[in-house]
């Protein structure tokens, strides 16, 4: 592993931050996708309503509370 190279869960390496913020609604498509929603989209410009991932950096990131964490919310 090269010294800029950080070993980092799976998970996050294809989602990012938005994996664990409060302000993401995941969504799962009928053809087997995953979408991550940014609810901040709606109500500031700022913010794009499907972010690329991973995101490893975002001025509206809050981190879910434990028992938010638990149940992520599908449609």
């Amino acid at each position: 592993m090269r010294n800029d190279e950080r070993e980092l869960p799976e998970e996050f390496d294809t989602v990012g931050l938005c994996r664990t913020c409060r302000h993401v609604k995941v969504i799962d498509s009928a053809r087997g996708s995953t979408f991550y929603l940014c609810r901040l989209s709606e109500t500031d410009p700022r913010f794009v309503k499907y972010p690329r991932l991973p995101v490893i950096q975002c001025a509206g990131y809050v981190a879910k509370k434990d028992e938010e964490s638990k149940s992520i919310e599908l449609p």
